[in-house]
């Protein structure tokens, strides 16, 4: 059986950690994990909206960043000021996977705007700098 990158993204990030995710790695744990993902439907709401954050992965890859700046007295990790997911009503308009958007506040070099959860994802992971993403920055 043969997966995309983004599946395989999508079930690292249901893991706690990497080790977790390479001792249970097998195709049905993938396929599992991608086809729950793309049939969880939940009511809009603001209780909903953090259920699927965390079942995409993104709340402990943020409290990951986090907690890797704290610990290293921002050397390493990433830092905003806000990172709020939104629902959004139409995924295939902003070419995206996922029923949800993220607003960032002045993330790394002053830089914000709404942004997919792809991006999010690749600035979470990545040395990339957000505004090469999209957005705005600030001057």
């Amino acid at each position: 059986m043969l997966f995309t990158i983004e599946q395989i993204i999508n079930y690292l990030l249901t893991k706690g950690s990497l080790n977790e995710a390479i001792s249970q790695m097998t195709a049905d744990e993938i396929h599992n994990c991608n086809t729950h993902s793309k049939a969880f439907t939940l009511e809009k709401n603001d209780e909903n909206l953090k259920i699927y954050e965390k079942e995409i992965g993104l709340a402990d890859l943020k409290r990951y960043q986090q907690e890797l700046y704290r610990e290293s007295n921002g050397t390493k990790g990433k830092y905003w000021m806000e990172l709020s997911p939104k629902w959004i009503l139409e995924p295939k308009d902003l070419d995206t996977n996922y029923e949800i958007g993220y607003w960032v506040n002045y993330g790394d070099d002053n830089t914000y705007g709404f942004f997919t959860v792809e991006k999010i994802i690749k600035w979470l992971t990545t040395d990339i700098k957000l505004h090469e993403l999209g957005g705005t920055k600030e001057i």
